[in-house]
């Protein structure tokens, strides 16, 4: 199901309650899905097998679509200081999505940076 994610969106979030570790990199390659539904739930699939990858979630707090961002910064909470600031910051401008300045304040009130 998750070959062709669009007829079952959640199959990435089902796959990560009943799947182990090693499926990581059929759910990681929905990261980078068309659809907003499958992308959100690819993270929750990853975070449910435990097989989120630091590098791979952080461009997805630049997503348009609140849920997506939802995800990526919850999946990124446990390793928030590992994010760059950099990129945290940048979401905070004032031109950038309500979502997304929530998720960078978030993560850098996680990492101990005060803003």
């Amino acid at each position: 199901m998750c070959a062709d994610p669009t007829a079952r969106p959640a199959a990435a979030a089902g796959l990560g309650e009943c799947g182990v570790g090693e499926d990581g990199h059929l759910i990681r390659a929905l990261l980078a899905h068309p659809a907003p539904r499958v992308r959100a739930c690819a993270v929750a699939g990853l975070r449910a097998l435990e097989a989120v990858r630091v590098d791979d979630v952080p461009p997805l707090l630049d997503d348009p679509s609140p849920a997506v961002v939802r995800q990526a910064a919850v999946a990124l909470l446990p390793w928030a200081d590992g994010v760059p600031e950099e990129l945290l910051r940048g979401l905070l401008a004032e031109d950038r999505p309500r979502h997304q300045r929530i998720a960078a304040i978030r993560l850098l009130r996680a990492a101990g940076v005060h803003t």
